[in-house]
């Protein structure tokens, strides 16, 4: 296992090394002369003529050739060098380190939220086949992935924040300001995973073992929480993980409609002022996380499975 473990490592450094050669071409690939680009975005807009360009360009390496800009900008960046904000002139590192925590806790929130709605729900309809509750709930899962969040935003601010008073419509620094946008962002996750196991369980209810421990005179219920439901767990896991980009996706709007302080708005607020640095910077972070999770989620699998250590 250790050697499997080890190659999926591997396979994971390879991954951020793609994402980062990415990240840092697709700047450099944008219409224009770069230098120009960063030039006028320090000067507010203001267009800078052909001498300032060409002197911005010579002091910042500009016009070196692109490998060496790169290995340059990594070695920077295995540093903890994310370069400088053309906004608040301060390094990049510092405005991360201050959103990331607020955006780790939205997302575990809202997987927690989504799997105690999801699980739940699932093993109901796959309790009840083709009934009204499982036509029901199949309903309601799929206009909670059809609505977009900022629409479903929208309409639980109106709802909870304007007619009813009962939450904040916006901010943060209590747990009442977290509730809105946690439901948002779960709910749209606990449809595609109510659907999941829901799907899951009936396909393990028709296995022979539970023909046979329904057969040893296990009630249905009993049946499905001992049996089944901890058999399809390392599918539950993988399919959670992979919801975990849906999550950053809905946390790019729902943080800015909710003026939640996290990565999501942060790279809103970079995109509008053209910080192309912090633009880049929040690139690489979300894709690492999302890298970073799905590691998470295999290595432990492993140990929950044995029968998937040999194939991790």
């Amino acid at each position: 296992m250790a050697s499997r473990l080890l190659a999926r490592m591997t396979h994971a450094l390879i991954l951020l090394f793609i994402v980062s050669v990415i990240g840092f071409a697709l700047l450099r690939l944008m219409p224009g002369d770069f230098a120009e680009i960063l030039l006028m975005a320090q000067m507010d807009g203001t267009l800078p003529n052909a001498d300032q360009v060409a002197l911005y360009a010579d002091q910042n390496g500009l016009n070196d050739p692109l490998p060496e800009q790169y290995l340059r900008w990594l070695l920077a960046l295995s540093q903890g060098d994310l370069g400088k904000s053309f906004v608040s002139n301060e390094p990049i590192i510092n405005d991360i380190t201050l959103r990331l925590g607020q955006s780790l806790l939205l997302a575990v929130l809202s997987l927690i939220t989504a799997l105690l709605i999801a699980v739940p729900l699932g093993i109901l309809c796959a309790r009840y086949p083709g009934s009204r509750i499982d036509r029901i709930a199949g309903m309601i899962s799929v206009i909670g992935m059809s609505i977009p969040n900022f629409w479903y935003s929208l309409l639980l601010a109106l709802l909870f924040s304007l007619v009813l008073g009962w939450l904040p419509t916006g901010g943060h620094g209590t747990w009442a300001h977290a509730v809105l946008p946690t439901l948002v962002i779960a709910t749209s996750v606990a449809g595609v995973l109510s659907r999941y196991v829901r799907g899951s369980l009936l396909e393990e209810l028709s296995k022979p073992y539970i023909r046979t421990a329904k057969a040893k005179g296990l009630s249905r219920i009993r049946t499905v929480l001992r049996h089944a439901l901890p058999n399809i767990a390392p599918g539950v896991l993988t399919f959670s993980g992979m919801q975990f980009a849906r999550i950053f996706d809905g946390m790019i709007i729902v943080e800015t409609l909710f003026a939640w302080p996290g990565i999501g708005r942060f790279l809103v607020e970079s995109l509008l002022n053209r910080d192309y640095p912090a633009i880049q910077a929040c690139f690489l972070l979300i894709a690492a996380s999302y890298i970073l999770v799905n590691l998470t989620v295999d290595i432990c699998i492993a140990l929950y499975d044995p029968r998937t250590r040999e194939i991790i």
